[in-house]
């Protein structure tokens, strides 16, 4: 089970890793607030839900894209080679690797999410037969959730994410489906008796 500091020197390395390969640093925050802030919201849901490890919620949020800046580089989608290269490190954060973009554990159909899966049907149908052969799990809802309130910036709302997310793919839809995003939202709403977004201004450090 990794802990937040091998959390945290694992995104370390990462940098360090993508400036060696010719990545500018000044651009990392790009990477570092969008994970950071998934990381801190899905603590600071987390403490408010007896069932759940706000720690423990705070390493998946911080490791659930660890393999993001490599799937162009590899032609995969970035959900299976995280899931890949933290198996045998930590199989819970894999699997939250591997789901985090299907709010609900809900893959859409292939075509067209081809493009996202570089069009590898392989690895499509591996997360297809994962989410039939595996029961929901609330850590895997709220790094979903989690994942469309922080980008580049840091802590935004469902529709400034989705507005973000389309803008770099060209307004195609895709998979951004507000609607089921907002009815993950309203679960933790519910869940915690409040509304996330207030929890934008609490005083904790984003990391």
């Amino acid at each position: 089970m990794l802990s937040v500091s091998e959390a945290q020197r694992m995104i370390s390395d990462l940098k360090s890793r993508e400036v060696s390969l010719g990545r500018d640093p000044k651009t990392w925050y790009i990477y570092e607030n969008h994970v950071y802030g998934v990381a801190t919201m899905a603590k600071r849901i987390a403490s408010r839900i007896d069932t759940m490890d706000p720690n423990r919620l705070y390493v998946m949020g911080l490791l659930h894209d660890i393999s993001r800046t490599e799937d162009n580089r590899l032609q995969r989608f970035h959900g299976n080679l995280g899931y890949e290269k933290l198996l045998p490190l930590d199989p819970e954060v894999a699997r939250i690797c591997l789901l985090h973009s299907f709010p609900w554990d809900k893959l859409p159909p292939y075509p067209p999410l081809a493009r996202w899966f570089y069009h590898s049907k392989k690895d499509y149908n591996f997360v297809a037969d994962y989410i039939k052969t595996h029961t929901p799990k609330e850590e895997d809802y709220l790094i979903q959730l989690c994942d469309c309130l922080a980008n580049k910036n840091g802590l935004v709302t469902i529709e400034q994410r989705a507005e973000e997310i389309l803008d770099r793919h060209r307004k195609t839809q895709d998979f951004v489906d507000i609607v089921t995003i907002n009815e993950l939202k309203q679960y933790f709403d519910d869940k915690i008796g409040c509304d996330v977004y207030s929890l934008f201004d609490e005083e904790t450090p984003m990391r």
